[in-house]
C-alpha cells in the first residue's frame, strides 16, 4: 500500500507529499523496501536532486536494505548527469567484480559522461565492452558516440559510428537528425578550413 501512494505522489511529481509519506510510514515501524527506495531516488536523480537521491541511498544501507540492479542504475544514471564520470566509472567496475548484471541503460550513460568528458577514447572501450558482453547498441548508444566524436572533431569516427548504427538495422530518430546536422556542419567547416590553408600556402609560394 505504501509504494502504491508513493508511486502516485511520485508519478505525479508531488515530491515533498511523498517524502512525508514516506516520513510517516517509516516512523509507524512499517520498513521500506528496495523498490521504495529506488522510486525515490529515481524521483529525485530525474529531476536533478542528486544530493537528496545520495541521501535516500545512504539511508538505504544503514536500514540493511539490499541494493539491486535498479539501483545500481539509478546511482549511474545520477552520477552520469552530475558529470561524474571518475565515480560512475568506479561504480561500473566494482559492479563487474562482483559479478553484477550491466544493462544497456548503464553503458549508455556512462558513454555519455565519458564522452562529454573529453574522454572519447575509454568511450569507445566501454562501447567494446557493452558488445562483447552481448548487449546489442541502441539509437541513444549511437546517438551519443556520433555526437561526442563529431563534437571532439573525430568526424572520420562519427561516420563509422553512423555506418555502424545502419548497417545494424538501428533505425535514426529525431536526436540521430540533429546530431547528424551538427557533424556536417564541422565538415563544412573543416573542408573551409582547409580551402583557406591551401590558398595561404600559394599565396606565399608565389
Amino acid at each position: 500500500m505504501v509504494n502504491t501512494y508513493l508511486s502516485i505522489f511520485l508519478a505525479k511529481g508531488k515530491l515533498s507529499l511523498a517524502c512525508k509519506l514516506f516520513e510517516s510510514f517509516t516512523n509507524m515501524g512499517v520498513n521500506p523496501v528496495s523498490y521504495t527506495y529506488n522510486s525515490m531516488m529515481s524521483s529525485f536523480v530525474k529531476r536533478g536532486y542528486f544530493n537528496e537521491a545520495w541521501g535516500v541511498l545512504h539511508e538505504m544501507g544503514e536500514n540493511v536494505c539490499p541494493a539491486d540492479i535498479a539501483t545500481d542504475d539509478v546511482i549511474i544514471q545520477g552520477l552520469g548527469k552530475m558529470g561524474k564520470a571518475d565515480l560512475a566509472s568506479a561504480v561500473l567496475d566494482k559492479l563487474m567484480k562482483q559479478g553484477g548484471y550491466l544493462d544497456i541503460v548503464m553503458y549508455n550513460t556512462l558513454i555519455n559522461a565519458l564522452g562529454k568528458a573529453g574522454r572519447i577514447d575509454e568511450a569507445n572501450k566501454l562501447f567494446e565492452q557493452m558488445r562483447t558482453s552481448g548487449i546489442n547498441p541502441d539509437v541513444v548508444t549511437y546517438n551519443t558516440l556520433i555526437e561526442v566524436h563529431s563534437k571532439a572533431g573525430r568526424l572520420m569516427d562519427a561516420y563509422k559510428f553512423l555506418k555502424m548504427m545502419l548497417d545494424a538495422g538501428c533505425p535514426p530518430n529525431h536526436v540521430t537528425d540533429t546530431t547528424l546536422d551538427f557533424l556536417e556542419k564541422e565538415i563544412e567547416k573543416l573542408r573551409y578550413q582547409k580551402a583557406s590553408i591551401k590558398r595561404i600556402n600559394k599565396d606565399d609560394s608565389s
